[in-house]
This record gives structure tokens, C-alpha cells and sequence, in this order.
């Protein structure tokens, strides 16, 4: 009966993405016309003018269709879609885990509580590999000596060609009959190897199995966030059992041996590519929403964007490296449509989520040379309030179906108060994101040996005094689009000999307000949350390297 309503609320869910997907549809051919054809402005649109209305018009509604997406598939992971049961009281046993933990420059006692879980698994058939690349030959004695003391192989050679190559190196060394890879802060819980087994002896279709993890240090509000982030992450990986687009995130996943190897080397986010390949190859993988591990979200604000920076530069280049196999593969009928539709909207998930300012940017030239803003017909300016409306809608649903799978996934506790930071966190680093997301779509995501950091500083504050002098900028904008808007609808001002002899009624000033008060407090946000949010745990220089 419950998964019943499941299947019913999914379609339910689906129906309602069906209608606004057409509603945008239509409004984006409607808009095409009027703009091509002239109808609905206040005076004729010059070629430079309908140009930019129809780039404005492909950010906006590529964005939407992207947010209402996501939204629709978070929805579906509250629901959790896909899930089959398994029986671990009839695990044989039979099957033998080789677990490889990677690590580079990591601090002993996070290894060694890492490693402490592992004695307490209650699986008896594994193995624990420790993959030792760091260039501290006093650090490695200590974390030798750590595994030697919990029973585990350490294996050290030197490499300096990131994480991919190291476990490239130990795989063909291992005995096991699938591979599972954990973090070194991932604290694994002790039934996790016997639910791999257990799924993988009784649903041998699936290539790997990724779990969820949860935060065993989420302290503050900026630990909130993070959690929140990696928490809707695994939400939307519920919807993609449905799909056959499981990613796998790079820890507490298990896998069969023939597809373990090999992991794609010189990519920022080499977990996502292997997923890629994996999909393409017609396998999927299974998502556990259960806690397999527990985990430690990076403590600073600069640890956080660092970590993000590489991450979204990955996840973004995912296009650049396999825009033309995908097309090629569905038009071949190798790969389904709706999954090669999957990789490319979670490749362009954070380009949605920036592309936000660079439709304030057309706008803003719109605005400033007095190009009629043209829309479906009787909408025009209307579309401003009736997009913005929309996007609220989208995002209200997004966040709700975040929340309410936080508190039931119990990843960490959830207070429902926590939601605000959460949202305010998001917006105040989101612009950030926008120099790795087209970082990666231009191909610049390679990862080179002797140049590339696996995590680097980024100039945070540099960046915060641009996006915040251009928030000043879009403040003002605001003032005088609102002045404008008076103007127009009343007559207190006068004759509003500033803004022309004939202005007209506009609500540029809705979005113009949105990006200016995002962008505009952006440094002291940096400056506070750099002061109160200091390592606790993490030693910087085990961070960037």
C-alpha cells in the first residue's frame, strides 16, 4: 500500500512538472514571435534589441526548465522512488569487500577513527587497504604504524597524480570480489559491508552501490549548510534509481570489481566521470538512503568554497568531455533519453543556479538603452513579476522537499529553524560558483601533475569586493528603476524630465532588488563568517595541497 502512494504521488508530482513545463514552452515560442515580429512593444525593436531579448529569453527559460527539474526530482526523492528491499539474514557471506581508503597529508587521528570502525563491522569477509601518497615521511611512519595497529594493509607509493591514480594503483592489487571506497574522515557504520554484500548478492544487475553518509560535526550554521547541500544531493540521487543515473560521490560506495577499475584520471571530479562512463555503458548503479558513514563537513568558509570550486569545475565539464558521446549514444538508442537528459541537467545544475546574474545583466542593458522589454503578448513587462512569482513557487518546493527529507533522513539534526541560514548561506556564495561552473564548460578541468591543486585557496575576498561593487551598482539600478516606475504611474514627480519625455511603467527594479541585495552584502557576510568560523578538527595545511 505505501509504495502505492509513492507511485501515485510521483505522478502526481510529474503532472503538475508536466503543466508548467508546458506553460514555459509556450510562453518561450509565444515570445520568440513577438519579439521576431515586433508585437506588444511600446516602439520598434532594432536588431540589437531583439537580439538581446531573445538571449535573455533562452537564459530565462533554460534556468527555469533546469530549477522546475531539479524541484520535480527532489520531490520524487522524498517519495524515494526505486527502492527494493534486501534480506541481509540471507547474506552467504561468500562474497570478499576490499575497502580502500585514499589519503594524502591527513591528520593520524582521523585515519585512526576511521579505521576503528572497521574493526567493529559486523561483515567477516574484507579487507582494509590504507593508500598512503602523502610526502611527509614522518607522517606516513604514524599512519603506517595506525594500520598495522587495526589490522589494515598499508600500501604507500609515491604519486603525484591525485586520488584517481592512487586507487588505480591498489585496485589490481587487492583480492576482493567488489571494491568499496571510503573517505579517510568517513567513520563507516558497523552493518554497511554486510548491506553492500548483501544488495550485491541479491540484485547482481547493479554495477555499484553509493550510500549516503551523515555529519558527525555539524556545530554552527555554516556546518548547516554544507550539510544541507550534500543532503539534498542525496535526495535527488533517490529520483535517479527510477532513471538509472545513480551517481556515485566518490566514498562509501561499493563496487563490483569489473566496473571498479578504471577510475578516470586528471579530472577534478573523477567519481562523476566514472558514473558517466558506467551510464553510458548501460549499468547502473543502486542508491542506499541509508547512512553508511559519518562524516566531517569542512569547517571554514574557505575550505568549503575551495572544495566547491573543484567540485562544480568537475561537474561542469562533464559537457565539455561528453556533450558529443551522449548525443551520439542516445541518437544510437544505447543510452535513454531521459537518462542523457539527466547527465547533462546534473552536469548544468550549477550553471542554472548562477545563470540567475547574467540574466540581471541583460536586463541591465536592457534597461540602460531603453530597449522595450518584449514578451508573450500582453505579458511584457508582467513576465518580470510573473517569472520572479514562478521561481519563488520552484524554490519554495525545492527547499520544502530538502527539509522534509533532512528530517527524516536524519543525516544530522535538523531544527526546522536552521532553514533560514541555510537559504542565506546558498545566496551569499552562490555567485561564486559562477567562475567553476564555466571554468569547466570551457574545459578548463583537467587536473596536471606538478601544477594542479587537489584543493587550492581561492582569493575569496578578491572576488567578494567585485560581486559586492556590482551589487552597489544593481542597488542603484533598483532606486532609479523604482523612480522611473513612479514616474510613470503618477505625477507627484512633475514632468520626470530625467528619465525621458514618455517613460514607461516597468518592473525591472523587482529583479534588479534580488541581485543587488544578494550581491550588494556579500563582503561583510565574508568578513563575519571568516571570523567566527574557525578549524576545529581539520589543520589547514592538511587541507590545501
Amino acid at each position: 500500500m505505501f509504495m502505492r502512494k509513492r507511485v501515485i504521488g510521483s505522478r502526481i508530482n510529474h503532472i503538475f512538472g508536466y503543466i508548467l513545463y508546458g506553460f514555459i514552452a509556450a510562453y518561450f515560442v509565444w515570445s520568440l514571435i513577438n519579439i521576431i515580429l515586433n508585437i506588444g512593444s511600446h516602439e520598434p525593436l532594432t536588431v540589437g534589441g531583439q537580439i538581446l531579448n531573445i538571449l535573455a529569453l533562452l537564459v530565462e527559460v533554460a534556468s527555469f526548465f533546469i530549477a522546475l527539474y531539479f524541484a520535480i526530482q527532489l520531490i520524487d526523492g522524498v517519495l524515494r522512488v526505486g527502492e527494493v528491499p534486501y534480506d541481509l539474514k540471507a547474506l552467504t557471506g561468500k562474497i570478499k569487500i576490499s575497502v580502500i581508503v585514499p589519503i594524502h597529508n591527513v591528520q593520524p587521528i582521523v585515519l585512526e577513527e576511521t579505521l576503528i570502525g572497521f574493526t567493529e563491522q559486523t561483515y567477516p569477509n574484507y579487507e582494509v587497504w590504507v593508500a598512503d601518497d602523502s610526502p611527509d615521511e614522518n607522517l606516513r611512519e604514524q599512519c603506517k604504524q595506525i594500520s598495522e595497529e587495526h589490522n589494515a594493509i598499508y600500501y604507500y607509493e609515491e604519486n603525484d597524480r591525485f586520488k584517481a591514480h592512487m586507487l588505480n594503483l591498489v585496485i589490481p592489487k587487492t583480492s576482493g570480489d567488489v571494491i568499496a571506497f571510503f573517505d579517510v574522515d568517513h567513520i563507516p557504520k558497523p552493518d554497511i559491508l554486510a548491506k553492500f554484500a548483501a544488495i550485491l548478492e541479491q540484485y547482481p544487475e547493479f554495477a555499484f552501490i553509493q550510500a549516503k553518509f551523515g555529519f558527525r560535526n555539524v556545530t554552527n550554521f555554516l556546518h548547516v549548510w554544507e550539510a544541507m547541500s550534500l543532503t539534498q544531493q542525496f535526495c535527488s540521487e533517490n529520483a535517479r534509481r527510477k532513471i538509472g543515473t545513480v551517481l556515485y560521490s566518490g566514498s562509501t560506495a561499493c563496487f563490483q570489481r569489473e566496473f571498479a577499475y578504471p577510475i578516470p584520471e586528471g579530472k577534478m571530479t573523477e567519481d562523476f566521470d566514472h558514473s558517466v562512463n558506467l551510464i553510458m555503458e548501460g549499468k547502473k548503479g543502486y542508491f542506499l538512503d541509508e547512512i553508511g558513514s559519518m562524516s566531517l563537513v569542512p569547517e571554514t568558509m574557505a575550505h568549503q568554497i575551495s572544495q566547491l570550486f573543484r567540485w562544480f569545475t568537475g561537474q561542469s565539464g562533464i559537457m565539455y568531455d561528453y556533450t558529443g558521446k551522449l548525443i551520439k549514444y542516445t541518437l544510437k538508442r544505447k543510452l535513454k533519453f531521459r537518462q542523457s537528459l539527466d547527465v547533462v541537467l546534473s552536469s548544468l545544475l550549477v550553471v542554472a543556479a548562477t545563470s540567475f546574474y547574467f540574466l540581471g545583466i541583460f536586463y541591465a542593458i536592457i534597461y540602460m538603452l531603453d530597449i522595450p522589454l518584449v514578451r508573450a503578448y500582453m505579458l511584457g513587462q508582467w513576465w518580470l513579476i510573473i517569472i520572479l512569482s514562478l521561481t519563488f513557487i520552484i524554490y519554495f518546493a525545492t527547499i520544502s522537499a530538502t527539509t522534509m527529507y533532512t528530517m527524516k533522513s536524519a543525516t544530522f539534526p535538523l531544527k526546522i529553524w536552521y532553514v533560514p541560514f541555510f537559504l542565506l548561506f546558498g545566496s551569499f556564495t552562490a555567485p561564486f560558483f559562477l567562475i567553476p561552473a564555466f571554468k569547466g564548460l570551457f574545459g578548463k578541468h583537467t587536473m596536471i601533475p606538478g601544477k594542479t591543486q587537489w584543493n587550492k585557496k581561492i582569493p575569496i575576498y578578491r572576488y567578494g569586493v567585485i560581486f559586492n561593487v556590482v551589487g552597489i551598482f544593481f542597488l542603484y539600478l533598483t532606486v532609479e528603476s523604482i523612480l522611473q516606475q513612479i514616474c510613470a504611474t503618477t505625477t507627484w514627480l512633475g514632468s520626470c524630465a530625467i528619465f525621458g519625455p514618455e517613460p514607461y511603467p516597468n518592473f525591472f527594479f523587482t529583479l534588479f532588488a534580488v541581485i543587488g541585495l544578494t550581491l550588494g552584502f556579500i563582503l561583510p557576510f565574508l568578513a563575519i563568517s571568516m571570523k567566527v568560523f574557525k578549524p576545529k578538527i581539520y589543520d589547514e595545511e592538511h587541507i590545501y595541497h
